[in-house]
Order: C-alpha cells, then structure tokens, then sequence
C-alpha cells in the first residue's frame, strides 16, 4: 500500500517523510481504529482514510518531536475512525442486507476481473506518469469517495473534480486501446 501512497507524492523529500511516518506509526494507528471499530478490515480502511489527509498536509506536518507526532497521529486516527463508524453505521441502516440470498448471480468471473502483469504494469506507469490532479482525483474517486467528498479534499468544485476525473479515465483508456 506504502507504494500506492508515495506515487501521490512529487518530491524525494515528501516520500520521504511520508515513508518514515508510515513505517514508524502504521501499528499504532492500526491498532487505535481498532480498539474502537473492532474489525480489523474497517480499522485498516479507517486508517488509510488517515493517511490519504496525511498525504494532502505532509509539507506541513512536523516530524522532529516524535512525541508530538505520535499524539497527533493518535488524535488524527482517532477522528478519523469515528466518522468512519458514523459512515459506516449510515449505509447499513440506509442499504440493510437481504435476509435471503440473490436468486441469480451475475458477479463476474474472476478471471474477468484479474488484470495481467503486463496490464498492471502498464497501469502504474500511466499513474506515475499523470499529472498529479489527474491522479489524486482518481485515485479518490477508485477509493470509494464521492464527488463532493473529493471536492472538500482537493479543495476545488464538484465540477471541476468530473474533470479531472475524466481526463485520468481517458489517459487510462488511451493506455489499454493502443
């Protein structure tokens, strides 16, 4: 995940210090969202909600007293993990799961779903390559957040975070058509 995160980054010395922040505290977030989601999926997707508004502020986030890092780190996760739960506790109450199961499953096959090496590659290097509001908008929006949600984050309209979204899908798809 740690390479995901760096790719969002421009210079040597932000991946830097966001490497170092990662490698350091990661356990200890981890564990807060857990004491407090009790499921170790949703306090790894809390967490990297955490980490995806560390990337937006690592030019201002100060590392030299660990102490004070490692509070605000806690304090951060913290936050963030409630407003997951209250996220989360939200879309089952408005989308409850069907006692009974699906008659008809048109899931696709896995192997549909699977991208080749070769593709995968491809991908990462179209990402590396994007300009940066290209990429971040997209790399929101694939994470499950909405449109004004990304707005809020990017601190820009809705509209222009469709096109930026747009633009990153079309330089995808330029990639696969060629």
């Amino acid at each position: 995940m740690l390479v995901f995160y760096l790719t969002a980054l421009e210079t040597e010395a932000q991946k830097r210090k966001f490497e170092s922040v990662y490698i350091t505290y990661y356990p200890m977030m981890l564990k807060t969202a857990i004491s407090i989601l009790k499921d170790q999926t949703l306090a790894e997707d809390a967490v990297h909600e955490t980490f995806l508004q560390i990337l937006g502020e690592i030019d201002t986030l100060r590392i030299e007293n660990p102490h004070q890092l490692k509070a605000y780190l806690y304090l951060l996760t913290r936050e963030r993990t409630i407003d997951f739960l209250r996220r989360w506790k939200r879309r089952k109450e408005v989308l409850p799961l069907p006692d009974e199961p699906w008659e008809e499953d048109n899931a696709p096959e896995p192997e549909e779903l699977v991208l080749t090496r070769l593709q995968l590659e491809q991908a990462i290097e179209v990402l590396t390559d994007m300009p940066e509001i290209y990429r971040r908008a997209l790399t929101l929006r694939v994470k499950g957040y909405s449109i004004k949600e990304i707005a809020g984050l990017l601190h820009c309209s809705e509209a222009n975070v469709k096109v930026r979204i747009h633009r990153a899908r079309a330089l995808l798809l330029k990639t696969f058509s060629e």
